[in-house]
């Protein structure tokens, strides 16, 4: 099954699209997008999609790919804003 996940961030400083790490999250696997929230910008919602077997599965899926956009993002220092939401699609 494929899951969707959402998660809110927040950027310690404003992001720049010629930098060429936050292109680089546009080619991780399962990536959908990265939006800014209207009234913060430094806020942002990641969206991708897992592949896996039952929920806890995706849970554990989404983590491991957390890692690596939280590293692809580093410079930024991203935070987690609240646990990733996770459904079905």
């Amino acid at each position: 099954m494929k899951f969707l996940v959402s998660v809110p961030l927040e950027i310690h400083r404003q992001l720049s699209l010629l930098d060429p790490d936050v292109r680089s999250i546009t080619r991780i696997p399962g990536f959908i997008r990265l939006e800014q929230e209207v009234e913060h910008e430094v806020r942002f919602t990641l969206t991708f999609e897992v592949e896996a077997g039952s929920r806890r599965d995706a849970v554990d899926a989404s983590d491991e790919l957390m890692v690596e956009f939280e590293n692809a993002l580093s410079a930024y220092r991203p935070r987690q804003l609240a646990a990733a939401a996770t459904e079905t699609t």
